[in-house]
């Protein structure tokens, strides 16, 4: 009875003291979080039941350590033999960015392999471990929210600091093959420039450019080939034209990439593609939070990003290997310790409710968060940033244009798509920008989800792409700006 005693309390014990080690472990690599409180809680609960009675004790220890050999054969199960959502969000912002959940993801591959067996199911990482086996220096295209994370006091602070002060990458590495993103089945894949944008080679070298594009998925190309994109057809028109749209810019970001890249370009047109889906949840959720970001709104501030793309390249090609180096290991001892495929799994069980309309319960949910009405300190930011941008193209003699890019929701679910319209509208209006909006031409199509692949919440479709570049054209051919 006595050795059963002693052997509950050293399980009780090793319990107890695991729970605080990790506790440690947590804090030291990713800071304070108030969830954390819960692995003190466990830890005294197991320390205290070592006042228990000898009986009660070691019916503690066999559940504990029944529930732990469980789990953790679990988490084994589903992480290294079956292929379920749990292990394939475990390939992270490397596998499918543009859909909303693993499961949606999973969903979406499956029915469209069945109807066109090349689609490519490949995940981001293994094209771009493909590409390297034929001796190609590719990489995954990375995105601003990627390189931020909580400090743990509220507020975003940036992966990459230059002694004491943060920094923030606004574009990927120069001179790559970069892997961007496939909704159509066939990978987006290019040559980036010399700044990490999407452009073709040496329009940086020209001495009057006429359009820079400033935006964030949608901008940047996602997910058609180069030649379709909106930008392409633009610069079809307007031989020097630069893209600096970036997936995952929110406004406070392309304020910044204004500031950095386009005020040095000095252009006559500067396009703001504001796309209603995401934009202000950017801002709202991240952005705002930023005090670097931040930085940018009403001052001089500027982090000489096009002068520094040597040290750019440096950071962002590390962080890069060793991203994929671990998303590529075959054990994450960090994930396998929190349990990260079980959780995954029980979390998508929970979360599986009855479709709605026809609509998976996770995205008519995302869509909600996602159009959900922005606080008015949000919007008077935005009128703010909006107010910025257009005082630095002002002050070299160039005009900026809004263009507002509508959601696959406004035309499938209009009441799930973005109450901020009217709002956003008037407060462009009222900054006296001119506005290209690109709803009237989309509503006016006869077949507004044609313009979406597949006809599924995506990104557009190259057609989609193409109206979005008339519509822009019409407008500036009607004002009489930027002729070739």
């Amino acid at each position: 009875m006595r050795s059963a005693g002693k052997l509950a309390d050293a399980i009780l014990i090793t319990a107890g003291c695991s729970s605080l080690l990790f506790l440690l472990f947590n804090i030291s690599r990713h800071g304070w979080t108030l969830h954390y409180l819960s692995l003190l809680l466990v830890a005294a609960i197991f320390f205290s039941a070592l006042r228990l009675s000898v009986s009660i004790k070691g019916n503690v220890a066999l559940l504990l350590l029944s529930t732990v050999v469980g789990l953790y054969g679990a988490e084994a199960l589903l992480g290294q033999v079956l292929f379920t959502p749990s292990r394939f969000s475990a390939w992270d912002w490397l596998n499918f960015p543009e859909d909303v959940t693993t499961g949606i993801a999973i969903d979406r591959i499956k029915k469209q392999k069945a109807v066109n067996a090349s689609f490519d199911s490949r995940t981001r990482l293994q094209v771009v471990q493909d590409l390297r086996s034929q001796g190609i220096h590719a990489f995954p295209h990375i995105f601003l929210s990627v390189l931020m994370q909580a400090d743990g006091k509220g507020g975003i602070t940036t992966l990459f600091k230059t002694g004491q002060e943060e920094f923030l990458p606004l574009a990927s590495i120069s001179h790559v093959t970069t892997v961007f993103c496939n909704e159509s089945g066939e990978y987006i894949i290019y040559d980036s420039d010399e700044h990490g944008f999407h452009n073709p080679p040496g329009l940086w070298q020209q001495d009057a450019v006429q359009v820079v594009a400033l935006g964030d998925s949608f901008t940047h190309g996602a997910c058609v080939p180069t030649e379709n994109s909106f930008v392409s057809v633009i610069r079809s028109h307007f031989p020097a034209t630069i893209n600096l749209g970036v997936d995952g810019n929110g406004p406070l970001a392309m304020l910044a990439t204004l500031k950095e890249y386009a005020a040095s370009l000095r252009p006559k047109i500067v396009l703001w593609f504001y796309y209603e889906g995401n934009d202000s949840r950017d801002l709202d959720e991240r952005e705002k939070n930023s005090l670097l970001l931040r930085q940018y709104l009403g001052t001089s501030f500027s982090q000489r990003l096009i002068d520094r793309q040597e040290e750019i390249d440096h950071v962002l090609t590390a962080y890069l290997e060793g991203a994929m180096q671990a998303r590529g290991a075959s054990f994450d001892p960090e994930a396998f310790l929190k349990l990260q495929h079980v959780r995954t799994s029980v979390q998508s069980v929970i979360n599986k409710r009855p479709a709605r309309d026809g609509l998976p319960a996770e995205l008519v949910e995302f869509l909600k968060t996602a159009g959900a009405e922005s606080a008015k300190e949000d919007l008077e930011l935005f009128r703010a940033i909006l107010g910025e941008a257009r005082a630095s193209v002002a002050a070299w003699g160039g005009r900026l244009y809004f263009v507002y890019l509508p959601t696959w929701a406004r035309y499938r679910s209009p009441d799930l798509a973005s109450q901020d319209r009217a709002a956003v509208l008037r407060i462009v209006g009222e900054s006296g920008v001119p506005i290209v909006d690109i709803h009237t031409a989309f509503a006016s199509h006869p077949d507004p989800l044609s313009l979406f692949p597949f006809r599924r919440h995506a990104h557009y479709h190259i057609n989609g792409h193409q109206l979005v570049a008339e519509e822009v054209l019409k407008r500036l051919e009607k004002d009489g700006t930027g002729h070739r």
